[in-house]
């Protein structure tokens, strides 16, 4: 990776946690500081198969119908409200 994109992660990262821990108590900021690591790495690790090609593999068949474009298949497998809003 080139530095200027780790340094804007590490700038996100920080503002991320900066916002989290100012919205809870001094008691569970060990706690939000440990998620948002971790749901920070697996965002980078989801970005990064993205960008490569490599499918997700917790996909529900709704999201496999819509993102394989079969409309037919995804208006059964989706909630009324997830395959109207997959139009717009």
């Amino acid at each position: 990776m080139k530095t200027e994109t780790l340094a804007i992660l590490a700038v996100i990262a920080v503002g991320t946690a900066f916002v989290v821990l100012r919205s809870r108590p001094a008691t569970e900021w060990g706690a939000a500081v440990g998620s948002g690591v971790v749901n920070a790495g697996a965002g980078v690790v989801l970005g990064i198969g993205d960008a490569v090609g490599i499918p997700r593999t917790d996909l529900t068949e709704c999201d496999k119908a819509l993102l394989e474009g079969r409309t037919w298949d995804a208006s059964f497998a989706c909630p009324a409200g997830r395959f109207i809003g997959s139009f717009f």
